[in-house]
């Protein structure tokens, strides 16, 4: 019973060097979604016994999911993850639905106590946007555009610290990537028409310049790409100034960020002293975005037809035999 109460969590060092089972991101997402499909088959195949599928479902995956933790120590497989948050979600389409939008408030509880039992960063960030989403669905679109900018702004602080658990940087990393959008987005949705606001667009270009200094000085990279991402919004808001297209904007700004980050990297070659090249520490955001280009549709295409035979240039034979030597 003490094994079983002390593996609730991997320790710090445990979840750095990755000791507990676990399976590479790929491998994550299928069983994901594959535990997602199991859950759902469950839960319709209960509905049709004419039962309470959510009161049976949700205790009987969250039961399993704990037992896979702290027995099999399953952490970081996709499955213990599924069952958790497909269980709570179960639940929670079992209770009568009222139309209301608070019921945006119960999805966001339920995504946060996933969370933060599997210390999973996109449930937490799913979490924070869908109170953001919330205060936006209200009417108080200003309030939620506020809100996510103060929690992108703690995210910042955060990442400012070193975090002895990777889930606890990845979880800063990913807020202050999305929430700067979820900000946008709730504040964008109170006009019927989309025209240009210089507020925001000002608000943007600051948090974009804000962003830029903590990150030089932080030696951050995260906060770079916020900033980029924070000056790309600002240039879609002012599309009503621009002499251009929203389009030809984004690709100038993207051609002259990657020329800056090439003429960066050109000038601190082989410099020793001040600001220098060195060996970035290894994050699990580092893996979502270099698994995320093989979940594109076209990538898959790209290579998928099956190998035809290439003929040897001889007289006689087939699929690259050849009777002439």
């Amino acid at each position: 019973m003490s094994d079983f109460k002390k593996n609730a969590w991997p320790t710090p060092e445990e979840e750095r060097a990755k000791t507990w089972r676990h399976m590479s991101l790929i491998v994550q997402i299928v069983f994901f979604v594959l535990t997602i499909i199991a859950l759902s088959a469950l839960y319709g195949f209960i509905t049709l016994l004419s039962l309470p599928a959510g009161w049976i479902v949700a205790p009987a995956s969250i039961v399993v999911a704990e037992l896979l933790i702290r027995r099999s120590r399953f952490w970081r497989t996709g499955v213990e993850s599924a069952l958790w948050i497909g269980g709570l979600f179960a639940f929670i389409f079992s209770l009568p639905s009222s139309g209301r939008v608070e019921a945006i408030l119960v999805f966001a509880a339920a995504a946060a106590l996933a969370g933060w039992r599997v210390r999973n960063a996109l449930f937490g960030t799913a979490a924070v946007t869908l109170v953001v989403a919330y205060v936006a669905a209200k009417g108080w679109h200003w309030l939620a555009l506020l809100l996510a900018i103060g929690v992108a702004l703690i995210a910042l602080a955060g990442l400012a610290r070193e975090w002895q658990r990777p889930s606890t940087e990845m979880l800063w990393q990913f807020l202050i990537l999305v929430m700067p959008i979820a900000g946008y987005v709730a504040v964008a949705l109170r006009l019927e028409s989309w025209t240009t606001d210089m507020r925001i667009a000002a608000i943007f270009v600051g948090l974009a310049a804000l962003f830029t200094i903590v990150g030089v000085h932080m030696r951050l990279r995260v906060p770079l790409m916020t900033a980029v991402l924070c000056l790309a919004i600002a240039i879609v808001e002012a599309h009503d100034l621009n002499p251009v297209s929203v389009e030809s904007a984004l690709i100038v700004i993207g051609a002259v960020t990657l020329a800056s980050a090439a003429a960066i990297m050109r000038s601190l070659r082989g410099k020793e002293t001040g600001f220098v090249l060195g060996v970035t520490k290894k994050s699990e955001l580092q893996d979502v975005m270099s698994v995320a280009p093989t979940l594109m549709p076209g990538h898959a295409a790209e290579g998928s037809g099956a190998p035809q035979p290439v003929g040897g240039g001889g007289e006689f034979g087939g699929a690259g035999a050849s009777g002439n030597f």
